[in-house]
């Protein structure tokens, strides 16, 4: 009864502790964030890219790819203030099936570069950004490490195709 008791009061104290183990899910979604970050992508937990000001939780990840420093904005019109969404009742449409346009449209040069961009994401990315930080995308995170590499890819192909000078600066470094 004494060895039933003690293995019971143990129980109760290892049990909470078990509580702060990360699940596979968060030791996957910690993984990608690191080898983001590693990669120069900026990571932030942000709202549904369509919800009203105060509406929803921060459920969503941000993964942004920054300007490069010192580099011009594009001298052509909306090509960097714009946003993609999949699956919203919100905006205008846009040539891609189930994504609308919040907002600005982007330049119709960008049209090709942003179809390649959009068939290349892993498929829970729900928006595409172009804003005065860089470009981003917004998506559950429910991905293998290999959609950071598809990510950071496709983020470097959209700002080169904006700012096509940044591709010549970022050669010349390497």
């Amino acid at each position: 009864m004494t060895y039933l008791l003690i293995l019971l009061i143990l129980a109760l104290i290892i049990s909470p502790l078990l509580w702060f183990r990360q699940s596979p899910r968060q030791k996957m979604i910690t993984e990608m964030r690191r080898l983001a970050s590693s990669r120069g992508l900026r990571v932030r937990l942000v709202h549904a890219p369509d919800a009203r000001e105060g509406e929803g939780r921060l459920e969503y990840a941000g993964y942004t790819l920054l300007w490069v420093p010192d580099s011009s904005p594009s001298p052509f019109s909306r090509m960097e203030k714009w946003l993609l969404v999949r699956g919203t009742r919100r905006g205008d449409h846009s040539p891609w099936e189930g994504w609308q346009w919040l907002g600005h449209e982007a330049n119709d040069r960008l049209i090709p570069v942003i179809g390649t961009v959009l068939s290349a994401l892993p498929t829970d990315v729900i928006a595409v950004e172009v804003n005065r930080e860089g470009v981003a995308i917004v998506w559950q995170e429910r991905g293998e490490l290999a959609d950071i590499d598809r990510i950071d890819t496709q983020l470097k192909h959209l700002r080169s195709a904006i700012r096509p000078e940044e591709l010549l600066d970022r050669l010349a470094a390497e």
